[in-house]
């Protein structure tokens, strides 16, 4: 059994060697179906233990120190994923997680500024998914990075939109772009009333945020999302995550 040191030291290393890799899911617009962006997820596979949970990742980053070395990590594949698909002809978007510690880091908006600056690519095609259900996210520090990020262009979404994590007031608060609802919400959409979701999902339309089903499985999860107008949707319906070729 690998101790929690271990696994740590595991992790590191892992890092160090390119072992720690982005998985892409497809986004597609609900309204045409036609791929429009995609989730930068990423993925560990333990020597011995095999695949590790992406979130069990991203808590022992945070917890070690580890979390701005697997923030470059995934923000470097999401470069060198936008300059691919702009070499194809695709001008698609990328999305990817941003952990509260991150966005703690001073140097963090510019170190974003600089690769999309050194690659030439348009801000606008990344954006930056945040959650607000950690204590940290209420650092006087976090808003002004937010708005800092917001301002070079790049996008500001919010993870887990109605899941009661997330208050309607944050549309208010946050420099936003985009809200995410999760599957669980979608799913549990099946069989009780829309009310209170379609509510939410109206007023952060007002706000003109573009609104991402995620967690779409079956095609009737695909059918909420489409009732609730929402304006884009990803899941295993869509497509798995797929692992970007190594170069």
């Amino acid at each position: 059994m690998t101790s929690p040191d271990d696994l740590a030291d595991d992790l590191a290393a892992a890092l160090r060697a390119g072992d720690v890799r982005a998985a892409f899911q497809p986004q597609v617009s609900v309204q045409t179906g036609a791929v429009v962006a995609a989730e930068a997820l990423c993925r560990w596979t333990h020597p011995t233990r095999g695949d590790v949970e992406p979130l069990t990742v991203i808590r022992l980053a945070e917890q070690t120190g580890l979390i701005h070395e697997l923030g470059r990590t995934m923000l470097r594949a999401c470069m060198e994923v936008l300059e691919e698909w702009r070499a194809a002809g695709h001008e698609w978007e990328v999305a990817v997680n941003v952990s509260p510690l991150q966005l703690l880091d001073e140097s963090f908006a510019r170190e974003i500024d600089d690769e999309l600056r050194q690659r030439d690519l348009a801000p606008a095609r990344l954006t930056l998914e945040i959650t607000e259900n950690l204590p940290v996210m209420d650092a006087p520090s976090v808003l002004p990075r937010l708005r800092a990020l917001r301002e070079l262009g790049v996008g500001i979404s919010l993870d887990e939109f109605g899941s009661g994590h997330a208050s309607l007031e944050q549309l208010e608060s946050l420099p936003l772009t985009e809200v995410k609802i999760a599957g669980s919400l979608i799913r549990a959409a099946e069989t009780q009333r829309l009310g209170a979701l379609r509510e939410n999902v109206e007023v952060a339309r007002e706000r003109g945020l573009r609104v991402v089903a995620e967690g779409i499985e079956t095609q009737e999860h695909l059918d909420v999302a489409r009732e609730l107008r929402c304006d884009r949707a990803q899941g295993y319906l869509i497509q798995h995550p797929v692992l970007r070729a190594q170069t």
